[in-house]
């Protein structure tokens, strides 16, 4: 389990992530990611911005993991660069 996995409460509504790709997203690799992100439950997602070189979410970690996410970018051809990760605790 990750260190970031290990720290929710379950207080936390939503995660926020900013993933940096080590290379731009190709038209096929973006309509690849974008069906795959389709295929989750429609409320994983709070929020989603996929960018040639850069995906921002905020997803809910009780229906998708991070690993999960970061597979599904892996797995539709996003090469990784680096990751950020940021709990966001219910108001």
């Amino acid at each position: 389990m990750a260190d970031d996995e290990k720290k929710l409460s379950g207080a936390e509504e939503f995660v926020d992530v900013e993933i940096a790709l080590a290379q731009p997203l190709g038209p096929e690799e973006e309509k690849a990611l974008r069906e795959a992100l389709a295929k989750m439950d429609a409320r994983t997602f709070a929020s989603l911005d996929i960018a040639t070189e850069k995906i921002s979410a905020s997803y809910d970690p009780t229906r998708v993991r991070k690993d999960e996410l970061l597979q599904c970018v892996t797995e539709s051809g996003g090469k990784l660069a680096h990751v950020e990760t940021e709990g966001s605790p219910l108001l």
